[in-house]
């Protein structure tokens, strides 16, 4: 049938380094191959799995059933797709692609006390962050960035209010005319990074 085809825009293969860019491309690589692909890695599919932990036989299931088994089948497919063979040998003999994204998950990114913990380090970053002597202005940006995006890999988010001010905030005393001059003429809510 026509649109029920595979694509996959193959990101680079997973070796065990990098996992929050990578989970970032997964995700888009996911939805990109359907909205209801992202569902079946966040819910599980207890009802389509017997007591060892086996998928039901194809002919017992509904015609509802046998389409989440089939986006199951490719969520788990993307996954696998990119995994190195060692990371590969951590989650495929798992038979529902949630299993496989939790495992990835807990390993790369720990309980949710060891995220807790990083989220109050790259907080604290954000808080401390200061332009480096003899550094450009984009080269601040662009760390300030690795923090921001750190930080909303972990599910917190920062205003583009509080980022602008603390831009402005941090600028060296040669730029406090434009300080100034940004302050009272833009919205910093609006104005992008």
């Amino acid at each position: 049938m026509e649109g029920d085809e595979l694509h996959v825009s193959r990101p680079p293969l997973f070796k065990g380094q990098n996992y929050e860019l990578w989970k970032i491309r997964m995700i888009d690589l996911i939805q990109y191959n359907g909205m209801e692909l992202i569902n079946i890695i966040k819910n599980d599919i207890p009802t389509l799995i017997d007591k060892s932990r086996e998928l039901l036989p194809v002919q017992s299931m509904t015609v509802e059933e046998k389409h989440i088994c089939q986006n199951n089948a490719k969520a788990k497919h993307i996954i696998i797709c990119i995994l190195s063979e060692e990371e590969m040998s951590k989650v495929h003999a798992m038979v529902n692609a949630k299993e496989m994204w939790n495992t990835l998950a807990l390993t790369y990114e720990g309980s949710k006390e060891v995220k807790r913990n990083k989220l109050t380090m790259l907080k604290r970053q954000y808080e401390m962050f200061a332009i480096e002597d003899h550094k450009s202005i984009q080269s601040m940006v662009s760390r300030l960035q690795v923090i921001l995006n750190s930080l909303r890999s972990l599910g917190s988010t920062v205003s583009q209010y509080e980022i602008n001010d603390k831009i402005l905030i941090i600028l060296p005393a040669k730029w406090r005319a434009q300080e100034t001059g940004l302050r009272t003429s833009k919205d910093l809510e609006a104005m992008p990074l």
